[in-house]
């Protein structure tokens, strides 16, 4: 019985995403943007000019896959990549005017799809929702961190991870 309330949970949870992706796609048509690539674009944003290796970190995802994402964005006239002037290995990434604007409308469109999200609810069951996000993010963010410890440990150390 419980179980089965875990994998109701884990559909719910998946409809919501994919809900939400479907959305935000419909909304950014027309964007150049794909909405795989808004978390690099309000992180180059907030930071102005950034490594893409900084952006990896900050996000937790591969260096590799933010420089696909960012090559793309770039061809599509949204970011600028240069290599750094002291270490060739290191590409900083800008945002463009365009880019700028595009995070701008990015935003706008966010907002209001979460607004659509959170019809209904009142105040109350708003902060007790996102203290619930933040207590589920704060379990996997811990668990993230020991799933990279187990990745980094020799062989015979690496347990279990499910």
């Amino acid at each position: 019985m419980v179980l089965q309330k875990f994998i109701r949970f884990l559909d719910l949870d998946r409809k919501s995403h994919t809900l939400y992706q479907s959305c935000i796609f419909q909304l950014l048509a027309g964007e150049e943007l794909h909405p795989s690539q808004l978390p690099i674009l309000w992180t180059i944003a907030q930071t102005g000019r950034i490594s893409q290796g900084h952006i990896a970190q900050i996000l937790g995802v591969s260096r590799a896959a933010v420089a696909v994402s960012a090559k793309r964005m770039e061809k599509a006239g949204l970011v600028l990549r240069e290599k750094e002037p002291g270490d060739q290995r290191r590409t900083i990434v800008s945002l463009t005017p365009k880019g700028s604007g595009a995070a701008h409308r990015a935003r706008a469109c966010q907002e209001a799809l979460l607004a659509r999200q959170l019809r209904g609810f009142t105040p109350e069951e708003i902060r007790a929702l996102m203290e619930f996000y933040e207590r589920m993010n704060h379990n996997l963010e811990g668990y993230r961190r020991e799933l990279e410890r187990q990745a980094a440990a020799p062989v015979r150390e690496k347990e279990a991870v499910c």
